[in-house]
C-alpha cells in the first residue's frame, strides 16, 4: 500500500509520545493427547487432554508454573514472534496454531500494563518438550445458575480446574458468567483462585472452551491424533474434549465425511482388530463459499 503525499506530510508531524503505551506479549497455551496406562491388558488404553507448563525462573511469581510467553519482537509478526518463542524456549516445531483471545484487564500483570496476545497450540504425543511439564487436564462443574429477563437471560457456572501429574496438582476455581441481552451476548470470566502464575489459568479455560466450541464445525481434533486411527480412538477424543459420553450411532453421522477407511488393521494383544481410517483432507471443500 503507498502512502500519499498529504500522509506523508501528516507523518513528518505526527509524534506518538502523547500516547500511553502497555507492553504486548505472545503467550501459547499448548495441549496434547495421550494415552493412559491401562492395567488391564485386554482394555484399550483411555486418552487424556494434556496442557504444557513450566515453572518461573524470575519475578514475578518465580517458582510457580505458567503457560510459555515473550514479549513482542517489533521486528516479527505475531505469528511469528510466537513460532520463535516455543522453538527457543520448549524446542516445539510441529503444532497446529490459531490466535485465540486478546487479554487485557489492567491488573493481571503485576509489572507494568501487559496485553496478551494469545495462541492456542495443538501437538502430537510424539514431539519432546524441554523445560516444562505435561499436566493431566481435568474440568469438573461445581455449579450452575441460569436467569432469565424480558430481553435476554444470564448464566452462571463455577467450575474447578485440575491440572495434574505425578509430582504435582494444581487446582483453580473459575466463574464464568454469559449474558444476552437484546441478542448482544457478553462472557465474563473470573479467577476465583488460582495456583498458576498471572491469568494464565483463565487463558487455558478459554483454550479448552475454543477446542469444544470448534469440534461442531471444524477437524481441528484431528490434530491431537496420530495420521492412522480407529474410530473407537477418534470417539474417545471427542468424549474427553466435550465432557461427556457419545452414542455410536450421533458420533459415526457428526463424522460422515471426515474420515475415510485404509486397507489396514490393528495387531496389538488381548484386542481383537480394528479397522484404521484416516482424516479427510477435502472434508469440507463442498463448503467453500469463497
Amino acid at each position: 500500500m503507498e502512502i500519499s503525499n498529504q500522509d506523508k506530510k501528516f507523518l513528518e508531524l505526527y509524534s506518538d509520545s502523547e500516547y500511553q503505551k502497555p507492553s504486548v506479549s505472545i503467550d501459547a497455551i499448548i495441549f496434547r493427547m495421550v494415552d493412559k496406562d491401562c492395567n488391564n491388558y485386554r482394555k484399550l488404553p483411555q486418552k487424556k487432554l494434556q496442557v504444557f507448563l513450566t515453572k518461573r525462573k524470575y519475578p514475578p511469581f518465580v517458582g510457580q508454573y505458567a503457560i510459555i510467553g515473550t514479549f513482542i519482537d517489533l521486528n516479527h509478526t505475531l505469528n511469528e514472534t510466537m513460532k520463535l518463542c516455543v522453538k527457543n524456549k520448549v524446542g516445539l516445531e510441529k503444532f497446529y496454531n490459531e490466535q485465540l483471545f486478546t487479554f487485557g484487564e489492567k491488573q493481571r500483570d503485576p509489572r507494568t500494563r501487559v496485553v496478551s496476545v494469545s495462541y492456542l497450540l495443538l501437538t502430537s504425543a510424539q514431539e519432546e518438550l524441554e523445560n516444562g511439564e505435561w499436566f493431566d487436564v481435568d474440568l469438573e462443574r461445581l455449579s450452575t445458575n441460569i436467569s432469565s429477563f424480558n430481553d435476554g437471560y444470564s448464566r452462571e457456572k463455577t467450575v474447578k480446574l485440575i491440572l495434574s501429574n505425578s509430582e504435582t496438582k494444581l487446582e483453580s476455581i473459575l466463574k464464568i458468567k454469559i449474558e444476552n441481552k437484546e441478542l448482544e451476548t457478553t462472557k465474563d470470566v473470573e479467577i476465583v483462585s488460582t495456583e498458576l502464575a498471572f491469568d494464565h489459568i483463565k487463558m487455558i479455560y478459554y483454550a479448552i472452551d475454543r477446542i469444544k466450541n470448534k469440534l461442531e464445525y471444524t477437524d481441528i481434533a484431528f490434530n491431537l491424533l496420530p495420521k492412522k486411527f480407529t474410530l473407537t480412538e477418534l470417539k474417545n477424543c471427542y468424549e474427553v474434549l466435550l465432557g461427556t459420553k457419545l452414542l455410536d450411532a450421533n458420533f459415526r453421522r457428526k463424522i460422515n465425511g471426515l474420515v475415510l477407511p485404509l486397507n489396514e488393521f490393528t495387531s496389538d494383544k488381548g484386542h481383537r482388530p480394528s479397522q484404521l481410517f484416516k482424516h479427510n483432507p477435502n472434508w469440507d471443500k463442498d463448503n467453500d463459499e469463497l
